[in-house]
């Protein structure tokens, strides 16, 4: 296995650091990897497992920090910097962060392309998957796909309303780049943008809408590649609804759908890792 070091441009000017994985012999297969609310491409550990899984079955891997790592960052823009982090992104912008890595990939070779995403990574995917639909996107895969908006009201609790409230209030006095208190992050803020605009109820993040059961959702329902599903049951960031409900949804949305749970595996795959690779290896 090989490793390097990429800086990849998006659209906007947004330089966007990631490392490329290469096997020994060349190949026209990459699995791009998405990380989640704010996330980096190194944080999560089920990721060295991965980087050899996909080495082994032959393709290259990318994993790369987008405009949502960490909770607040100084990112390199041309040659000045822009505070963003997930405290600031806006979740529209996914699709030019996913854009910059898949012309990259298509402008190297790489005609076999399967997008994979973790947690709020699973939402950008399936997001630009609805946004730009790419002939050489193969395959999808969703580490924990979250229903984003339920989840939010769930861990903030009694605080969900005051957030609602005083988001909206200084959006309406043009102050929504503001930061409000966020329980659910450990540095305790967002900007009152980020949370009304793409944390709340028919956001464009909102399609896992497991709270909805039997509904369909058209976002889902149009993707026609394979779709590989993998979370843990106890994920409690999945499992805002009985794991048979999630599950239904899931099958009941996407067409060609497989979906594996791993038992005592929480969100982020913890003593699990070599668990999700065994099931990534069987079915990509």
């Amino acid at each position: 296995m090989r490793e390097k070091l990429l800086r990849i441009n998006s659209s906007d000017g947004i330089e966007l650091v990631g490392l490329l994985f290469l096997p020994e012999y060349k190949t026209n297969k990459i699995v791009i990897h998405v990380h989640g609310m704010s996330g980096n491409f190194y944080e999560n550990r089920f990721i060295d497992n991965l980087a050899t899984t996909y080495i082994n079955k032959g393709y290259t891997f990318i994993i790369f920090n987008n405009r949502g790592k960490d909770y607040i960052s100084e990112l390199h823009k041309g040659n000045e910097n822009v505070i963003i982090g997930s405290c600031y992104e806006q979740f529209k912008d996914c699709v030019l962060d996913i854009q910059a890595i898949v012309d990259w990939a298509e402008n190297n070779g790489y005609d076999e392309i399967t997008l994979e995403g973790h947690s709020y990574g699973c939402n950008k995917v399936v997001y630009y998957n609805h946004k730009v639909k790419k002939q050489r996107i193969k395959n999808i895969i969703l580490l924990a796909p979250c229903d984003i908006p339920k989840e939010i009201e769930e861990y903030t609790g009694d605080m969900y309303n005051l957030c609602v409230k005083k988001s909206k209030e200084l959006i309406d006095n043009n102050n929504g780049n503001e930061l409000i208190d966020f329980p659910i992050f450990s540095n305790g803020k967002i900007s009152a943008n980020t949370f009304y605009n793409d944390l709340l109820y028919g956001s464009e993040c909102d399609f896992f809408r497991y709270r909805e059961k039997n509904k369909k959702n058209n976002i889902l329902n149009e993707i026609k590649i394979p779709v590989i599903v993998v979370f843990g049951d106890i994920d409690n960031c999945v499992l805002t609804q009985p794991i048979e409900t999630v599950k239904k949804y899931l099958k009941n949305n996407i067409n060609n759908c497989k979906i594996e749970i791993i038992e005592n595996a929480d969100h982020e795959y913890t003593d699990k890792c070599e668990e999700l690779s065994r099931i990534l290896e069987k079915n990509i």
